[in-house]
């Protein structure tokens, strides 16, 4: 059975179909003209007060929004009637429709949603006070702190959310770091070494230095096995994680062995066997401003003349500085797989400032913009043209076609396109309207 271009699963949808006499084959959401008719089909459901095409109206409404940029306040409005209803099969799902809709590119408003949202997000039922908490988040409305600060506060216990986690709640929430630091920062010492604070560490590491109060309960991390994403928060928090430094070059010169991730030990028998070493090195490279434990941490990955493990993206930060392994970054603009063109097309950029050899590599990976899509291979390209500028004006026609279609693409595309037309010297282009 087939709807739009992907297989389903759901056996809403299906009773949702089944129950309009709609044969899945003859209904495609990838398809604009199809589009109208699987509304109506999605708000029957919404009202059809049974769980089954409930459940489908949802799974077929967030599909819609999902795929096309024209306003479709009715389909939030049903989204939302399905978190007020308490659904319990849908509305997780609905929540996390609503959540997706929230981004700096976004056509759909979901104000009429939020009323519901903060109560969805207040309710003890995980599945779904974690996605309303997270559309909230995005919003930056204050209803999403009363559920934040309590789950904070039942430090040992982190709360699990089917669809979401408690990390990427905080992530958006970087504005009210003052207001939520302090119960962070009894996190990291309660649940220091449980697995389940790392999305929690990931989102203090995009914070930045918004999170360098809490450096005193992460540096005792380091001794954690969550050190690994410890040594990525203290990395973009930058110099005021000064303490850290010591203990990270003596992780990457191979004195000390910090924790495996898993919890097991192991016997040191060489040098650089963590495998969190790279992260190590990046970190002290970010606190220090002194490269050359980085540097010497990446000749010894770089084996006759090959870059191995080594993360391209943080290559690509130390900029000229990594001028001795531009050699090694050259031959990956021609790797098989897009993710390693597209950060080595960058990484070569950064490292020579040579956008000849670059600049066609990440034009190539702008190509599933044609037919609406936008892998992450793709998505970093659009980034990279943007940073690029005008050496990479080839794109903006590309870049024009997206902005003004009615396709949805991933959020971030549509202001790295807008981005990169500006650095082209064509000016931004408005926003989407039909």
């Amino acid at each position: 059975m087939t709807l739009g271009v992907g297989t389903v699963h759901s056996v809403g949808v299906r009773r949702l179909l089944a129950d309009a006499g709609v044969d899945p084959k003859d209904l495609r959401l990838d398809l604009h003209e199809h589009v109208d008719h699987a509304i109506a089909l999605a708000l029957r459901g919404f009202d059809s007060g049974r769980s089954g095409p409930i459940e489908g109206a949802v799974w077929v409404a967030s599909d819609i929004l999902r795929r096309w940029r024209t306003p479709r306040p009715e389909l939030v409005a049903g989204l939302a009637r399905c978190l007020e209803s308490r659904e319990p099969h849908g509305g997780g799902d609905a929540a996390m429709a609503l959540a997706r809709l929230v981004s700096a590119d976004s056509t759909q408003d979901i104000t009429s949603a939020v009323p519901a949202l903060v109560v969805a997000a207040n309710e003890s039922c995980d599945p779904v006070a974690g996605p309303a908490a997270l559309a909230l988040a995005r919003l930056d409305h204050p209803g999403v702190l009363e559920p934040v600060h309590r789950w904070l506060a039942s430090s040992g216990d982190l709360p699990y959310f089917q669809v979401t986690s408690l990390g990427e709640v905080l992530q958006p929430l970087v504005k009210r770091s003052d207001e939520l630091l302090p119960g962070i920062r009894r996190t990291l010492v309660d649940s220091a070494d449980d697995e389940g604070l790392r999305p929690v560490l990931t989102a203090l590491a995009a914070w930045g230095p918004a999170a360098s109060a809490a450096v005193p309960e992460l540096v005792p991390g380091l001794a954690t096995r969550n050190v690994r994403w410890v040594c990525d928060v203290l990395g973009s928090i930058g110099a005021a994680a000064e303490p850290a430094a010591s203990t990270l070059e003596s992780f990457v010169r191979g004195v000390r062995q910090p924790p495996r991730h898993d919890g097991g030990t192991r016997a040191p028998n060489g040098r650089r066997q963590w495998h969190g070493a790279q992260n190590a090195a990046w970190a002290h490279w970010r606190i220090t401003g002194e490269p050359k434990v980085f540097l010497a941490f990446l000749d010894d990955v770089t084996p006759r003349g090959r870059l191995g493990y080594a993360d391209l993206g943080r290559l690509a930060e130390l900029g000229p500085q990594a001028m001795r392994y531009a050699t090694a970054v050259r031959p990956l603009l021609d790797s098989p797989g897009p993710w390693t063109r597209v950060q080595a097309a960058h990484a070569w950029w950064r490292i020579t400032g040579d956008a000849h050899a670059a600049v066609p590599v990440l034009l190539a990976a702008l190509e599933p913009l044609r037919s609406g899509d936008a892998d992450d291979a793709c998505r970093a390209a659009v980034r990279y043209i943007a940073r690029i500028g005008a050496p990479a004006r080839a794109a903006a026609p590309l870049l024009e076609a997206a902005l003004s279609s009615d396709r949805c693409f991933p959020p971030g595309v549509h202001p790295a396109a807008r981005a990169a037309l500006v650095a082209f010297g064509g000016g931004p282009r408005p926003a989407h309207t039909r």
